[in-house]
């Protein structure tokens, strides 16, 4: 069995979240896509101090991977503050706008950022209903580390922390029909390259970023990383995706058992795949937004070739 979850001192990419507005039109454009997707499950929290979990105002489904997941989300309630503030982020475009960074140490992570000059937020328990394979109930537990929103403008930037692996990862959710198996890389889009590259280095206790080539830099984790961008090299990496304005998070990397079957499979739903050396490049629907960039290896990645 894959590990999913990071050890004592390491850091992992463990999923983004696509924020819209209609879930079932996201339901279906993922459905096209062929992923398997989890049921739809309303968010819960305790922050703190609190005793019983209280509804968040939000609601996802998940598409889980060998390896990481993304994550469709969105606002089943807008007067509370995590649902205010979701739907402020789809005002503004829907799309990515969460990456949570897994990892063993929510309390040390929530020290050391408060050393590195963050602001944390106290430390959030949340829980989902999740259904076995047997059809019996149960719940699945995280805990996430958040940062006042300005110290992360690219959206919710976020550590989280797993308690039940084996509920959020079943077999029975991990198999899709498009070959994709693996998240990686996000890609973050700025005209602030420097700042926001040692910005992230520091949130992720990281030396110094990897400078590719003009334009574009990496911060290489455990498992993944976060690809740093400005305008001009998304424009090649991912031409004729919007810019809704900076920063933004605009797309992320993912691997396939198989590119051929990935990309016949694509192109048979109606998708356009353009193919750029040994990468797939594929713009997402407007129901769910962002990009995809996939690989059969992590080395096939195009910004491992950007000219």
């Amino acid at each position: 069995m894959t590990t999913q979850l990071p050890g004592k001192g390491s850091i992992f990419l463990d999923h983004l979240a696509h924020f819209v507005p209609d879930m079932d039109e996201a339901h279906q454009a993922f459905n096209r896509l062929g992923f398997v997707q989890t049921p739809y499950t309303p968010h819960r929290h305790t922050e703190d101090g609190q005793q019983e979990p209280v509804l968040s105002g939000t609601a996802n489904r998940c598409v889980m991977l060998d390896e990481g997941y993304f994550e469709i989300m969105a606002v089943s309630d807008s007067e509370t503050a995590q649902g205010a503030r979701t739907q402020a982020q789809i005002d503004r475009y829907t799309g990515l706008h969460l990456i949570a960074f897994g990892t063993a140490e929510p309390e040390a992570v929530q020290g050391r950022l408060t050393f590195s000059g963050f602001h944390p937020q106290p430390l959030v328990h949340l829980t989902r209903a999740v259904t076995r394979p047997d059809g019996s109930e149960d719940t699945a537990k995280f805990t996430c580390c958040r940062v006042r929103p300005d110290d992360m403008p690219e959206g919710r930037v976020q550590y989280v922390a797993h308690h039940t692996e084996d509920l959020v990862w079943q077999d029975r959710w991990k198999t899709h029909g498009n070959g994709i198996t693996a998240l990686r890389d996000v890609i973050i889009c700025t005209d602030d390259l420097e700042r926001t590259a040692a910005r992230f280095c520091f949130f992720l206790d990281q030396g110094s970023p990897k400078r590719l080539y003009d334009g574009i830099w990496r911060v290489p984790l455990d498992r993944g990383g976060v690809v740093i961008c400005d305008p001009e090299r998304l424009g090649v990496l991912l031409p004729g995706l919007a810019i809704p304005s900076l920063p933004f998070i605009a797309g992320y990397g993912v691997l396939s058992r198989d590119l051929a079957l990935t990309a016949g499979f694509f192109r048979d739903r109606g998708f356009t795949v353009d193919e750029v050396g040994p990468t797939l490049r594929l713009i997402l629907p407007e129901s769910i937004g962002g990009a995809m960039l996939i690989a059969g290896e992590e080395e096939g990645f195009a910004w491992s070739r950007a000219k």
